[in-house]
């Protein structure tokens, strides 16, 4: 019974957090059909000129380095964006800042609780 009322609490998250990301989206963005102007298949940097995100990434999109990218290539890193962004809508903080905090506790694991270290000494 716990699992399945897990499932249906994840499932409910997901589905919240899917609608929220769908009404965050910019309706200006181009999907890649909107995209391919000569319908050949594969993205020029050219043709994606408008989308200046995948602009910055495309050296990591572009996993076979032909200069273009093709449906799957795009697909692979459109997803990769869309889960950090539901990530960091979950989380409620971005990934890099929670990385931060995160590596500041570990280098300096006594700030984070507070004034432990003077109140072990004075009960010593």
């Amino acid at each position: 019974m716990k699992l399945v009322k897990s499932v249906l609490v994840a499932s409910a998250m997901a589905l919240a957090c899917g609608g929220a990301f769908a009404a965050d989206k910019d309706k200006d963005s181009k999907g890649f059909n909107d995209m391919d102007k000569n319908a050949d298949g594969k993205l020029t940097r050219a043709e994606a000129k408008g989308n200046k995100e995948l602009l910055a990434r495309w050296k990591e999109a572009d996993s076979d380095h032909d200069g273009m990218l093709s449906r799957v290539e795009y697909l692979k890193l459109m997803a990769k964006v869309d889960a950090n962004t539901v990530k960091e809508k979950v989380s409620g903080a971005p990934a890099a800042a929670k990385k931060e905090v995160n590596q500041a506790k570990r280098r300096a694991p006594d700030a984070s609780t507070g004034s432990s270290s003077s109140s072990s000494t004075s009960t010593k």
